[in-house]
């Protein structure tokens, strides 16, 4: 059930880190997977390291704060490799500025990338899935959009808090076509964007989170195990948010 095979995924982020684990993980599934950067140097080697390993995959450049270069990279992931079936928002900035630090040009630029960004992929792929009623959409979000924190700053927890609600929105838009929706909130996790900033001892499970863990939860809400789950963010974080 776990099986993508005649899929067709867009990962955005995928250069390296939890979205390079997500994209390689859903073409060791069978998909076809469009590896997103805006660096594409990066993308490059992943779908390279796929495709050496007999999957299908093509990187794509795409700067998710644009909305010409979103209109772009759908127009060539479709041609290339067929209609969107899987698309993960993963492409984020992170800001670890105490908050009093934070200026109106941070803001900007963290809200257009983690949650501006994530809006106008969202409404570019679930229109055409909800034409074929069928479609999968996840989108990465936090544990600092759930609960804050003094480590990250105020404009990545509000960026990714209102990925939870964008989620719920795009949830319910979609669900009368037959389009999950859903998100993915990770806790600290061993990459190198944030793995300096935290204490492993301070998760329950005392580690943290790696970049396999998340991508894990995406192939779930990515295949059909997943058909009657829409709307959720589902925690990966060790514990350290229980709900």
């Amino acid at each position: 059930m776990l099986d993508l095979t005649g899929k067709t995924a867009v990962v955005t982020g995928a250069g390296r880190g939890i979205g390079e684990t997500i994209a390689r993980l859903l073409a060791e599934q069978g998909a076809a997977v469009a590896v997103v950067d805006i660096n594409l140097d990066p993308a490059s080697g992943v779908a390279g390291t796929i495709q050496s390993a007999g999957g299908s995959a093509v990187a794509l450049h795409c700067d998710v704060s644009d909305p010409q270069s979103i209109s772009r990279l759908f127009d060539e992931a479709e041609a290339q490799l067929g209609s969107v079936d899987i698309l993960v928002n993963n492409a984020g900035i992170g800001n670890f500025k105490p908050m009093p630090e934070v200026t109106l040009e941070d803001w900007d630029r963290v809200v257009d990338i983690n949650l501006r960004g994530v809006h106008l992929c969202c409404q570019r792929a679930i229109i055409p899935m909800c034409e074929r009623k069928s479609g999968k959409i996840i989108n990465i979000s936090s544990m600092g959009g759930q609960l804050g924190g003094l480590k990250v700053a105020p404009d990545y927890t509000a960026a990714k808090a209102g990925v939870i609600g964008l989620t719920k929105s795009y949830a319910r838009y979609g669900a009368r076509y037959g389009v999950n929706v859903n998100a993915v909130a990770p806790g600290p996790t061993a990459t190198e964007m944030v793995a300096d900033h935290f204490d492993p001892s301070s998760a329950p499970l005392g580690r943290l989170g790696t970049p396999r863990d998340i991508a894990n939860a995406v192939l779930f809400l990515a295949s059909s195990m997943s058909d009657y789950i829409t709307g959720a963010t589902i925690d990966v974080n060790g514990g350290m948010l229980m709900r």
